[in-house]
C-alpha cells in the first residue's frame, strides 16, 4: 500500500465517480480503477459498491475513509519535513521481476517523480539476488525485494535496512479440466503426482515452493520453466501443469478462468521488503515516507472490521456522519 493509492481512494469517495476522480489526480480511469482494486485486495475488503449508474461507500469503504484521510494527512508532513524545494539528486531502485499487486511500482514511481521532480530516477528489474548484490557494491540506493528473513550479508563491509511492506500466501492455480480441480481439498503429498509449471531458480517464488517441498520431503515435478507471468498463466490455462504461486498473481486478469485454491502455510509466503543502506540519502528516504509499512496495513485491516462491526450492530435508520 502506498501513498497514491490513498490519495486516489480519498479522490473517489469524495467524488463518488471514478472518471470525475481520475480527471482530478491525472490519471487514466482504468489506471485509477486498477489501484483501487489493488487496495481492496490488500484490505481483503470492498471499498466501493459500484453499478452502471452510481458508486457508493460500502460500510468498509465508510470505515476506512476517516483513516485513509489522516494515513495521508501524516504521510504529506512527513514528505514536507523531509523534504524542501530544493531537493535533487539521484535515485536508484531495483525491484525483483514480479511484485504482484502488492507494490504498485509504476504508480509509485511515477508519483515520486510528481512530488520531487529534480531528482532524476533509475530503475531496473532484476533478481533479488542481483538487487542484493548491487545494493552493497553501491550501485543502487533502494529495492524492493520479496524474501523473508534478515537482510544481514556476511563479510560485507555496508549494513542494509529493511521494512516489510507486505505479506502474502500462496495459493495454487490450475485449469478448471484438471483433476485436481473438482477437489474441495488438496493435499501437499497429492501435488507429487502432478507436472508443475513454475519460474526459474533465480525467481524468490520459485526457491520458496522449492524449500516448502524438501521441508515436506515431497517430490515435485517441474515440467516447465518459465521467466514469464503470462507464458505461466497459458500453460496452466491449457492444463500442462499446476503452479503455486503468490495470491495476488492468481488476481491478475491472465489467471481469468482458472481455478484457485489457497495454501495458506507459515513457510510458504510471499513477503516484500522496502532494502537500502544504513547511508542512503534524502531521495530515499522520502521513497520510504510513501510506503506504508505491513504494520500499518495490518492495523489498517483491523480498524475497518472493528468499525465495520460497529456499523453493522447500529439500530436500523440510526443517524451516521461522515463525509463522502
Amino acid at each position: 500500500m502506498d501513498i497514491r493509492q490513498i490519495e486516489f481512494f480519498v479522490a473517489v469517495a469524495e467524488e463518488l465517480n471514478f472518471t470525475r476522480a481520475a480527471e482530478l489526480m491525472y490519471v487514466t480511469q482504468s489506471g485509477l480503477s486498477s489501484s483501487i482494486r489493488g487496495l481492496e485486495r490488500e484490505l481483503n475488503t470492498q471499498l466501493f459498491d459500484r453499478t452502471p449508474r452510481a458508486v457508493a461507500l460500502t460500510p468498509a469503504g465508510h470505515a476506512f475513509l476517516p483513516r485513509a484521510r489522516r494515513m495521508l494527512n501524516d504521510a504529506r508532513a512527513a514528505l514536507r519535513e523531509l523534504a524542501d524545494d530544493a531537493v535533487e539528486g539521484t535515485l536508484r531502485v531495483g525491484s525483483e521481476q514480479c511484485m504482484g499487486d502488492l507494490v504498485d511500482l509504476s504508480d509509485l514511481i511515477a508519483s515520486f517523480h510528481a512530488h520531487f521532480p529534480n531528482v532524476s530516477i533509475r530503475y531496473e528489474q532484476l533478481s533479488s539476488q542481483a538487487v542484493l548484490d548491487r545494493l552493497l557494491r553501491g550501485e543502487l540506493d533502494a529495492a524492493f525485494v520479496a524474501q523473508a528473513g534478515e537482510f544481514v550479508p556476511p563479510g560485507s563491509g555496508r549494513k542494509l535496512e529493511a521494512f516489510e511492506v507486505a505479506r502474502e500466501d500462496f495459493e495454487l492455480v490450475l485449469a478448471a479440466g484438471h483433476p485436481l480441480a473438482s477437489r474441495d481439498e488438496i493435499a501437499w503429498s497429492d501435488l507429487e503426482e502432478h507436472l508443475f509449471i513454475d519460474f526459474d531458480a533465480s525467481w524468490t517464488g520459485r526457491r520458496i515452493v522449492d524449500a516448502a517441498f524438501a521441508a515436506r520431503r515431497l517430490v515435485r515435478r517441474v515440467a516447465f520453466t518459465v521467466n514469464d507471468m503470462h507464458m505461466l498463466m497459458d500453460l496452466a490455462q491449457k492444463g500442462l501443469g499446476v503452479a503455486l504461486i503468490p495470491a495476488p498473481l492468481g488476481s491478475k486478469p491472465q489467471a481469468e478462468g482458472l481455478v484457485r485454491r489457497p495454501f495458506a502455510e507459515p513457510d510458504l509466503q510471499w513477503v516484500v521488503h522496502f532494502v537500502t543502506t544504513e547511508d542512503s540519502g534524502p531521495p530515499v528516504r522520502l521513497l520510504a515516507e510513501m510506503v506504508f509499512t505491513a504494520e500499518t496495513l495490518t492495523a489498517t485491516r483491523q480498524n475497518i472490521e472493528a468499525e465495520s462491526r460497529t456499523r453493522a450492530s447500529e439500530p436500523a435508520g440510526a443517524a451516521r456522519t461522515g463525509s463522502a
